[in-house]
């Protein structure tokens, strides 16, 4: 099984177009805000979106790269919140299709540019991107020098490079399976050390270096008990993650016992 047949398991393009129709009929318009809970496919969801957008911060008149795209919710967040323009590439076709409906369905796709591709080959030109942000992304990918060679060369100097990645923790295996991986071939985490070293040996000046491993268990076991909260009922992570329940219960129990952490970090590109 690929990467790619990993994420596609269970037909969520299907699935996520019935419930939107149920919530707006005939193609109807949706917005950005009901689509939170459900368009932030990372730990935290939209509260760890918003923070890495604080910290990002591009103005309207950036072209920011998010790659690793998935169905583009934290792009279209980004759009929507800042007026910027946001191209985002992914490995997975039906993510990308599934995306582009999102987009014309918010409004959306004039800002935001989703594409299927390679995030370690982009085919973006030299320093054509003003920043750059990737969420929950590298754990995928096993060349991480060249993913952030790759990301520091189609980013103009001084642009700002907001990442949050799950890390390996360093308490024992990894439990299988859990949202970014079914075989152990699918998964590649780092050290702490490893990445920071990684990222400034790519070109990087690291401004903010994060962990909110802890804080972000505890919000998770709030917000796994209190169920979906405010998304809309028929809108729910499941729709795009097959076994969700069983994953999000494996990655749950290796970031308690501390096989998985977190990290979120802020570069400059020098």
């Amino acid at each position: 099984m690929s990467v790619s047949d990993h994420y596609e398991a269970g037909g969520p393009y299907a699935k996520v177009m019935a419930a939107l129709d149920a919530i707006a009929p005939d193609g109807g318009p949706v917005t950005v805000a009901q689509l939170t809970g459900f368009d932030d496919f990372h730990t935290a969801g939209r509260f760890a979106t918003v923070r890495m957008g604080d910290l990002l911060a591009p103005s309207a008149a950036d072209t920011v790269l998010d790659a690793g795209s998935g169905i583009g919710g934290p792009a279209r967040y980004l759009a929507d919140r800042f007026g910027c323009k946001v191209i985002g590439i992914d490995l997975t076709p039906e993510f990308v299709q599934l995306g582009r409906a999102l987009n014309e369905r918010t409004g959306l796709s004039d800002k935001v540019d989703l594409r299927v591709g390679d995030i370690t080959a982009t085919g973006l030109a030299d320093g054509s991107v003003d920043h750059v942000w990737t969420q929950h992304v590298a754990m995928n990918i096993a060349d991480r020098e060249g993913l952030y060679r790759e990301i520091r060369r189609v980013m103009k100097p001084g642009g700002r490079f907001a990442l949050f990645d799950v890390i390996d923790g360093g308490g024992g295996e990894l439990l299988l399976p859990v949202p970014w991986a079914t075989e152990a071939s699918h998964s590649h985490l780092v050290s702490r050390e490893v990445l920071r070293g990684l990222l400034e040996g790519a070109g990087f000046s690291v401004e903010v270096w994060d962990d909110p491993t802890r804080e972000m268990v505890d919000m998770l076991r709030t917000m796994m008990a209190a169920g979906p909260g405010g998304a809309p009922p028929l809108l729910n992570p499941s729709l795009f993650i097959d076994n969700a329940q069983e994953k999000m219960g494996n990655y749950f129990r290796c970031m308690e016992e501390g096989r998985t952490a977190l990290a979120l970090a802020v570069c400059t590109a020098t």
